[in-house]
């Protein structure tokens, strides 16, 4: 095996996949980078058994070949290195030596054969290609409201429904909700379903480019995301998913109009008040202005705020975990809001006033106790 390339190159690709060797394995083969040439490309792949990272360069090949090498090692000397020509030679007994103009370097490296196989998709796969904004759309609105809860595997990945003309992405804990629903005609006319879970799609986010295309296969026990130049294979979550229609009210009689960025920063400084244990914040809510108080008896503190708005109804009171709204809010990117109601023990919609092309967005918030929150 020999080729050759400049140091950035390599150190670029290498970058993309050397993040997913995890810390510590029982499957020692997991700490390595699987190195191929082939068609003038140089194929980096790293895995943990549950996500493998796929990405390539161009390179001038001598001799073909493939070696497994130590990943972070690997890594930590091509950082040192300048941005010069290297040369790579690899021996029958997988013992890499690195040429430069000014130094040589030798790894032990060892046989690739080991190295665990990239994920078989099946033969029923199907695939829809999206532009990388609306991607990263679907991805970052959703991915938030997912459960950490081991026990609750569904609710631990985001929900992607595809069918004729729409795809809907779906997050939930059980006590907020996030939707994106992206409605494209040209879209293939399939029907299928899948749970990505959330350390893969945040994987995606960070090698999404802000332009072009990336394409998502989804087979029977993996899903592969085919960006730029990399692909990543994330084992899917095989359990059902709630259903999250049940919840989201059909009719809300009452609706608030606020300002995102002075709402968001009330709620941000009152909340400071509020008790650690229950970060509870009190709303209660006029035809032309909302009131936002927080207290936390143990210690004494207490906030009181009020914010200008537009309620088609009478006084109001609803009390929310103040966390779990800042972190909706932080989602809003508009100027102006909506919240939706349909009395202060059910689920709240929370929703943009506008919506980016063939996008939009809805989240659910579910308020807590008014008598706990007093």
């Amino acid at each position: 095996m020999k080729f050759s390339l400049m140091r950035d190159d390599i150190y670029n690709a290498l970058q993309k996949v050397v993040t997913v060797i995890p810390q510590r394995s029982t499957f020692m083969m997991t700490q390595n980078v699987l190195l191929t040439t082939e068609d003038n490309l140089l194929k980096l792949s790293a895995t943990d058994l549950e996500i493998t990272l796929l990405s390539w360069v161009g390179a001038s090949i001598e001799e073909e070949g493939a070696v497994a090498i130590p990943g972070r090692l690997f890594h930590d000397i091509m950082r040192e290195l300048p941005n010069v020509e290297l040369r790579f030679e690899v021996d029958e007994n997988y013992r890499m030596t690195i040429t430069s103009d000014f130094g040589r370097y030798k790894i032990s490296g060892v046989n690739p054969k080991e190295f665990p196989r990239r994920p078989d998709l099946g033969e029923n796969v199907k695939q829809v290609t999206f532009t990388n904004d609306v991607l990263k759309h679907l991805i970052e609105n959703t991915i938030f409201a997912c459960s950490t809860d081991e026990l609750r595997a569904a609710l631990t990945g985001v929900f992607f429904n595809i069918t004729p003309g729409k795809i809907d992405a779906v997050a939930t804990d059980g006590h907020r909700l996030a939707k994106m629903t992206y409605t494209d005609p040209t879209l293939p006319d399939l029907t299928i379903s899948a749970i990505i879970p959330t350390r893969s799609l945040n994987y995606v986010l960070r090698n999404l480019d802000g332009e072009g295309t990336s394409t998502l296969y989804i087979g029977d026990k993996h899903a592969l995301v085919e960006m730029a130049d990399i692909q990543l294979f994330a084992r899917l979550i095989e359990e059902t998913f709630v259903d999250y229609e049940r919840v989201i009210p059909q009719e809300t009689p009452l609706e608030m109009q606020v300002n995102t960025a002075e709402f968001y920063g009330s709620v941000k400084r009152v909340s400071l008040f509020s008790n650690p244990l229950t970060s509870q914040v009190v709303l209660r809510i006029f035809p032309d202005h909302v009131e936002l108080h927080a207290e936390d008896i143990d210690y004494g503190g207490e906030a009181q705020e009020q914010v200008g708005c537009q309620f088609n109804g009478e006084e109001f009171l609803i009390a929310f975990n103040s966390r779990y709204l800042q972190e909706i809010l932080r989602h809003v990117p508009t100027e102006e809001m909506m919240l939706q109601f349909v009395r202060p023990d059910y689920a709240v919609l929370i929703k943009p006033l506008e919506n980016p092309e063939n996008l939009e967005q809805l989240m659910l918030l579910m308020p807590v106790r008014l008598d706990a929150a007093e």
